[in-house]
C-alpha cells in the first residue's frame, strides 16, 4: 500500500520547487556576478528560499516511501513549470509540450498504480 502522506509531501515539494524556478527565472533578468548586488535581488532570493523550503518535503517523503515510487512524482515539477511559464511569463504551449505533459502524467500514474 502506498503511503499517501509521502506522495502529498512530494507533490507539495514539487509545487514549491516550480515556484522556485519561476522566481529564479525572474531574478535572472537582473543577475550579476557581484554577490552584493544579488543580495538585493528579491526574486532571486525568493527562488532560492523556495527551493530550500521544498527540500524537507522531499526528504521526509523519501524517508517514508520507496524511492522508486516517490522520485518519479518529482517529474510533476515539469508540469507545474510549464503552466507557471504560460501564466506568469507569457510562454507559449505547442502540441509537443502538451504531449510531453500527457506522457509525464501517464508515467507517474503507471508507476504509482502498478509499481506498488
Amino acid at each position: 500500500m502506498l503511503n499517501l502522506l509521502a506522495i502529498v509531501l512530494v507533490i507539495f515539494g514539487t509545487v514549491l520547487g516550480a515556484f522556485g524556478s519561476l522566481y529564479l527565472k525572474k531574478g535572472a533578468k537582473s543577475f550579476d556576478l557581484n554577490l552584493l548586488k544579488q543580495l538585493r535581488n528579491k526574486e532571486l532570493i525568493i527562488g532560492i528560499v523556495l527551493f530550500v523550503v521544498s527540500a524537507p518535503f522531499y526528504i521526509y517523503g523519501l524517508s517514508i516511501e520507496r524511492l522508486s515510487i516517490v522520485y518519479p512524482i518529482t517529474s510533476l515539477t515539469y508540469i507545474w513549470v510549464a503552466f507557471l511559464s504560460l501564466k506568469f511569463l507569457g510562454e507559449k504551449m505547442n502540441w509537443h509540450k502538451w504531449l510531453g505533459i500527457i506522457l509525464i502524467m501517464a508515467g507517474i500514474f503507471f508507476i504509482a498504480c502498478f509499481a506498488a
